[in-house]
């Protein structure tokens, strides 16, 4: 509230040497145009006014004191607080603004002290940035592979010299500069994470009284010069050609690799015909025991629960707490925990297959987790051993061999989503159906949804014909 006191404003200054100068005030204004329009019943039948006429300060007669309305008093009158900047290096003193609390206006005299700052301080913006990490972790707000990955991107900002730097001293330009060299290594996805952690920090330094303004508000967004990593679905032959090898062949595991082909055929099943991640899937749980565990799927209810998934804590597979977007849709005030039903797919696929999991993942005597899909010796499958035996395979049916690096059991998760958008099914739907965000269907799938706005056109021309509208 910011304005200069007037002449009949009563005042009650507070001077201190060097540390700036606030000042108390009483202002009354007589409100006499309105006295007629807002005067209320119990000033209207007062017949004593020697109290009001010749009022001090703030103060009223007991009537007034007893009313309750606010607009009936003949007198607006408040108090509030000038600030005047402390006088450094014989410059001249400010005037700051007026406030309506002591606090608001000392505040404003130590951000002018401290150069805009509220405290000085050298804490640095990779400091910032780890203790806001282990506080969102210990609070369950991000698993162990999301503290990672931002350590990973506060670990590249100090080897560029960023967030080696005091927060209070980092400007725009800075950032800006930081984020400019990214555009020619970096995807968008990769470049919009450090900018999204970088924002964080300032967020942070705001909420705890580091800084006064982000720098972040100002930057303008960079964008890769790297083509989009498109998302690469398997055609129906394809889909058709690895579901009917997986179906004939007993071995399909390594004899070295701790996993058997039976949990290895299941887990590539109920990957392409539910479009789970694969570590969400491999999370799995089937019973309980005496401590927490707890079982992931109903046959009653004829679901199964996606709750978790297996995640890397520095550098080793684990079981984590939340799903891989967990913190994302809950931005979005989307839930973390989704239940996927059974006839997602036809023919009770996803039934049959659970079923035969369960009682395979039985004769496992160490599996004392209740892992759907588990390795010989009662562990946890991970994603990495899965896509080890499903990348020799593909190379053995010679599909897609001009795929960079071969295929990856996560396009399963791109042929589900495919075939969603070929059945007719809708965006919201399919992300819904994944666990994604709507947007994140959208940019993903972009090149495939294209495939079908042809026939979309072809049912809005039809629509036009079916009905006789006139062109």
């Amino acid at each position: 509230m910011a304005g200069r006191p007037r002449k009949n404003e009563k005042t009650k200054s507070r001077g201190r040497k060097g540390t700036g100068t606030i000042t108390q005030k009483t202002q009354k204004v007589d409100r006499k145009e309105h006295r007629l329009s807002k005067m209320c019943k119990i000033c209207s039948e007062c017949k004593d006014r020697s109290i009001c006429n010749n009022r001090v300060g703030t103060k009223k007669c007991k009537k007034c004191l007893e009313c309750s309305g606010k607009d009936c008093d003949r007198f607006y009158v408040y108090t509030f607080h000038t600030a005047l900047s402390p006088q450094v290096h014989h410059s001249n003193r400010n005037y700051l603004g007026r406030y309506e609390t002591k606090k608001e206006a000392q505040f404003s005299i130590d951000k002018a002290k401290n150069g805009g700052f509220i405290e000085k301080s050298n804490i640095t913006l990779f400091q910032v940035l780890e203790k806001k990490n282990k506080i969102r972790l210990d609070a369950n707000k991000i698993n162990y592979n999301t503290y990672d990955r931002n350590k990973t991107l506060r670990n590249k900002m100090s080897n560029w010299g960023l967030a080696n730097k005091p927060i209070q001293k980092i400007s725009t330009t800075e950032i800006q500069n930081y984020l400019n060299s990214l555009k020619n290594t970096y995807s968008q996805s990769e470049i919009d994470k450090h900018i999204n952690e970088i924002n964080s920090g300032f967020k942070y330094g705001i909420r705890y009284g580091l800084i006064s303004e982000n720098p972040c508000d100002n930057i303008e967004k960079v964008k890769s010069t790297l083509s989009v990593k498109i998302a690469r679905p398997f055609e129906i032959d394809e889909q058709n050609l690895l579901m009917d090898f997986i179906n004939t062949h007993d071995k399909l595991t390594d004899i070295r690799s701790r996993m058997d082909s039976i949990t290895f055929k299941n887990i590539v099943k109920l990957a392409f015909f539910t479009g789970q991640r694969i570590g969400e899937l491999l999370a799995l749980q089937t019973g309980f025991d005496k401590k927490h565990y707890t079982s992931d799927i109903n046959f009653e209810k004829e679901i199964f629960i996606i709750s978790k998934t297996i995640t890397r804590e520095n550098g080793k597979f684990i079981l984590g707490t939340k799903t891989k977007n967990a913190e994302k849709r809950e931005r979005q005030g989307l839930p973390d925990k989704r239940e996927i039903q059974f006839d997602i797919a036809p023919n009770d696929i996803v039934k049959d297959v659970l079923l035969e999991q369960i009682e395979h993942s039985k004769t496992f005597k160490n599996n004392h987790q209740h892992f759907l899909f588990c390795n010989k010796d009662g562990t946890f499958v991970t994603p990495s051993q899965v896509t080890v035996t499903f990348k020799r395979i593909c190379r053995k049916l010679h599909i897609q061999e001009d795929n960079p690096g071969g295929c990856f059991i996560h396009q399963a998760r791109h042929s589900f989503v495919t075939r969603c958008l070929e059945a007719g099914l809708k965006v919201e739907t399919i992300a819904d159906l994944i666990g994604d965000t709507v947007t994140q269907v959208q940019e993903t799938y972009a090149h495939i949804l294209k495939r079908f706005k042809q026939d979309e056109l072809t049912n809005l021309h039809n629509y036009y014909k079916n009905n006789n509208l006139i062109t």
